[in-house]
């Protein structure tokens, strides 16, 4: 379920509550239907009604007979009394119903006989067998009765295998058919209605994808939910806020970098003023450590986050340049995928760059004697590795290391110099540019970064 969008949640609560409402109409047209064809459950209805209008008849006067037999005949039961007797043809003699009809009525003289029909027949009967057996037991419901009145004609009552349709559009199909139907059809409706809907919702996921704290981006919408529409309204509020503070804070610090600069440059030209040569040099240290501590903070401070998309940058190139850098300085450094030709991503190349730069200028400070740096294209993705034969990074340890001013005790500690910052500057141009940068084990027994970086197809 944690895979499911909101509309496939609301689609699978609709489809559920359709199956249960269909389940529930199919039971009860199955119940119904056992009702139909069970005539000789506790109450039997249709004899009642049959018993009743024999009496009714029986002691009625002739010139009533025939205001109650247009009363009595109905969906269920038709009443007639005629001079003919009832043709047998097609219908099946019922004892059962007689006895219990003679029951009812106060008869016992044989003047009331019942007939079940073929349609009327216990299911699995065989009508043709039911004419050559001499079984009494019940086979079907009441077709037909008759009764012979003391004036001499006779009362016909037949009944109805089924009651006229209300509904005629359903065309004598079950209920639980067109239940089904109709729930198939006004999931279809919700489905599209639904889609419809969430469109606001999904460009409101859009633009605060978008969103990188400069200019806030048009999320407001004139349609839609209200709760979407007011959703909206606060998240356009919210980047409005958002972009504001972040000016804010550009413009706090930049002020405050151009004052301590400032103060820094005051302070060198005094300690360059010292007579003591030992002295001079610390303090000029000092400051000089002050300013790279200052610098660092304040980039990170400031945001390294860049507008990606704007030109493609040749990784490879760019590493190769890196590399070769260091190389020239002495550093055992060593390139591969320098000529992978795909490696190209979207973004800043001078962030970028410091990014690669962040990666070895750590190898270099922990790396014992040899340092490898790899280029390559990985499906949609170009990775970076940078790998050492320092003392490595413990796997406990390696999320926190990108974490402003960390440090790892023992090895890497302030003695090697460094802010602390570094690793956090990389992984935050990296993912201004939709990449990532972590931490393993490496095959030289040290740490191994690895930046990887969406490629351009």
């Amino acid at each position: 379920m944690a895979r499911v969008g909101l509309l496939g949640r609301i689609m699978l609560l609709l489809l559920g509550a359709l199956s249960v409402l269909v389940l529930a109409t199919v039971a009860l047209d199955r119940w119904q239907r056992r009702q139909e064809h069970s005539p000789y459950a506790t109450r039997f209805p249709r004899l009642e009604q049959t018993a009743g209008i024999m009496t009714l008849l029986r002691d009625a006067d002739a010139g009533q007979r025939t205001a109650i037999l247009r009363a009595v005949s109905g969906e269920a039961l038709k009443a007639e009394i005629t001079d003919a007797p009832l043709l047998e043809s097609g219908l099946i003699r019922e004892p059962r119903l007689e006895a219990r009809l003679h029951r009812m009525v106060g008869d016992s003289d044989g003047r009331i006989r019942a007939f079940t029909d073929s349609d009327m027949l216990r299911r699995g009967v065989d009508p043709a067998e039911v004419e050559q057996s001499d079984t009494h037991w019940p086979l079907g419901r009441l077709a037909t009765a008759t009764y012979d009145l003391p004036d001499g004609r006779t009362l016909i009552v037949s009944a109805f295998a089924h009651h006229r349709s209300l509904m005629p559009w359903l065309l004598g199909q079950p209920l639980s058919l067109w239940v089904a139907v109709l729930g198939a059809a006004v999931a279809g409706l919700v489905l599209v209605g639904t889609r419809h809907e969430l469109i606001p919702l999904r460009r409101l996921t859009e633009a605060v994808s978008r969103f990188d704290g400069r200019a806030p981006e048009a999320v407001v919408t004139t349609h839609g939910a209200p709760e979407i529409r007011r959703l909206s309204r606060a998240v356009q509020a919210m980047q409005e806020r958002i972009a504001g503070l972040i000016g804010e804070r550009s413009l706090l610090i930049g002020a405050i970098s151009h004052d301590l600069k400032t103060f820094l440059t005051r302070l060198r030209l005094r300690a360059e003023g010292v007579s003591e040569p030992e002295r001079r040099g610390r303090l000029i240290a000092d400051l000089d450590g002050m300013t790279a501590l200052i610098e660092t903070s304040l980039s990170f401070a400031r945001g390294t986050a860049v507008e990606v998309g704007r030109r493609a940058v040749d990784i490879a190139d760019l590493v190769a340049v890196e590399v070769a850098e260091h190389a020239a300085q002495g550093t055992p450094i060593s390139l591969s995928g320098e000529d992978v030709e795909d490696a190209v991503v979207a973004g800043d190349a001078v962030a970028l760059r410091r990014v690669v730069a962040n990666l070895i200028e750590n190898a270099v400070k922990f790396g014992q004697s040899s340092i490898l740096v790899a280029v390559r294209r990985a499906g949609t993705v170009c990775q970076v590795v940078v790998e050492d034969d320092g003392p490595g990074i413990p796997a406990s340890e390696r999320s926190a290391v990108f974490s402003p001013y960390y440090r790892i005790e023992g090895s890497r500690n302030r003695q090697t110099g460094g802010t602390g910052l570094g690793l956090a500057i990389a992984r935050q141009i990296a993912e201004a540019h939709g990449g990532s940068v972590v931490a393993e084990a490496a095959s030289l027994g040290g740490a191994r970064l690895v930046v990887t970086l969406p490629a351009i197809s």
